[in-house]
């Protein structure tokens, strides 16, 4: 029933909101007939319980306060849909709770909550692609959407992802997302003129994460103001990197352990992997790059960058080729209680990181003893998870770093060198052009590992460095 004023209200449109009742084709008709004229689907306070929901074009869903989106603990609910776009993704589930596909002028509002019931046995699964977990909100190919002021809880996998859409707007929503593995919170993936702003999300798996898995690169993007818990990376660029980022901004934020007391992730890295990182492995180039006014607490890597040579390949992707991770900023990031696992900063043989700045950082190195060094164990996948051994290196013996193996191939992330760096502050290796300036490295006094390794940079620039070991400052020269 649509009002002349283009709301629908899905309980006249025959929703029970009792979360008993299958409500998915009632909420469905109730979409369809506000797209006809353009208009909002109102959900008032209740549980509405569906399958896959199919969002079109000048349609908002917005869901009032006490009013929550359940998903269906029933797979035949969630059908299959054909990826029309090209992606190294492709073996990912391709089903969802609420999808679009080339709508326009769309949006989902209010102070309701969705909850696709990740955590249902329907549901779970081992981690990788698994092709009975939908997304929680899936769209591609959008233009002109909105997501605000919702609560997103416990996807089945990731819990948004937005493919190769334009002018995206996402502010002051909040995700909840520990109930299944892979449960990122926010995927921005080939997208071009995107806001994120005063959003809080805590996550198992990565909290802000912006990839290009397909021919797009992922561009004009501005995030601010944003509270960041992760089991994994708070803010992420990469793993898939085929299409490239250029043009980020990301400022005023804070990343911090998360509150989620099982730790639902097999790296089980319980304050955190990485703060912010940077993975460009797929051939594809990531270039002006800024981060500023950033707090970082309790992760295992402080700061993280990869160029690297994985080159995914995937059925209409073009041929990748050795790709760039250059103009990057760093400006302004204060991170506590850190380690042991120091910051790094590396290309591979034949391919150098360019053009990068370190202003105004402090690092304190809080974790560093034998006991704090994770343990690994290679799966088949290649991500390391804890297993069999700590991890070694022989970084006591080897201040240059010339025994920590280059791993060009390998999954990017702090563990990847199955060693710890013979750094505490930053491993630097195959780079041109990198200033430090004003920059504190800390790190208790029975730490003994230097604070910088540089091991083929080119134009290496020190301004005002200082270096901390229990109570004893000085200049880094």
């Amino acid at each position: 029933m649509t009002s002349k004023t283009g709301y629908v209200n899905v309980l006249e449109d025959g929703a029970a909101g009792d979360g008993i009742a299958n409500d998915t084709g009632a909420i469905q008709k109730a979409i369809d007939t506000c797209s006809l004229k353009g208009g909002t689907v109102i959900f008032s306070p209740g549980t509405y319980s569906c399958g896959t929901l199919f969002l079109k074009s000048n349609v908002t869903l917005h869901l009032s306060k006490g009013a929550m989106l359940l998903g269906r603990p029933d797979t035949s609910l969630y059908p299959h849909i054909a990826h029309k776009v090209p992606s190294t993704l492709d073996k990912a589930p391709w089903r969802a709770f609420i999808y679009a596909f080339e709508q326009e002028n769309i949006s989902i509002t209010g102070e309701g909550t969705i909850s696709p019931n990740g955590a249902h046995e329907a549901f779970q699964d081992h981690i990788g692609d698994s092709p009975d977990r939908p997304f929680g909100i899936h769209f591609v190919r959008c233009k002109k959407v909105t997501v605000e002021g919702i609560s997103l809880i416990n996807s089945a996998f990731w819990v948004q992802r937005y493919f190769e859409c334009e002018d995206l707007r996402i502010r002051g929503i909040s995700v909840f997302a520990h109930a299944n593995y892979n449960n990122d919170g926010l995927d921005i993936d080939g997208c071009k003129r995107v806001v994120v702003a005063d959003c809080k999300i805590d996550s198992s798996d990565d909290a802000l994460c912006f990839k290009s898995h397909g021919n797009r690169p992922c561009e004009e993007v501005v995030v601010t103001n944003c509270i960041l818990s992760s089991h994994a990376s708070a803010i992420k660029l990469g793993t898939g990197s085929v299409g490239g980022f250029s043009k980020i901004n990301i400022s005023n934020c804070i990343i911090k352990p998360s509150i989620a007391e099982k730790v639902h992730h097999p790296l089980k890295a319980k304050n955190g992997l990485m703060g912010i990182d940077l993975g460009s492995v797929d051939g594809g180039r990531m270039e002006d790059i800024c981060f500023s006014n950033i707090l970082i607490e309790g992760v295992e890597t402080p700061i993280f960058m990869k160029l690297g040579n994985r080159h995914t390949k995937a059925k209409g992707i073009k041929e990748p080729s050795a790709g760039t991770l250059k103009r990057v900023t760093i400006s302004d990031v204060s991170i506590n209680d850190a380690g042991p696992v120091s910051a790094s900063i590396t290309g591979y043989t034949g391919c150098c990181i360019e053009d990068i700045v370190i202003k105004n950082v402090s690092i304190r190195m809080g974790r560093h003893r034998p006991e704090d060094i994770p343990q690994i164990g290679l799966l088949s996948s290649g991500l390391n998870q804890t297993g069999d051994k700590l991890m070694g290196g022989n970084y006591l013996n080897d201040p240059e770093g010339k025994t920590v193996p280059e791993n060009p191939a390998g999954y990017p992330f702090g563990r990847m060198y199955d060693s710890i760096l013979p750094s505490f502050g930053f491993f630097v290796r195959h780079v041109k052009n990198i200033v430090f300036d004003n920059v504190k490295l800390e790190t208790e006094k029975g730490d003994k590992r230097v604070p910088f390794v540089l091991s083929d940079v080119v134009n290496a620039g020190f301004s005002k460095v200082f270096v901390k070991r229990g109570s004893e400052m000085s200049e880094w020269r």
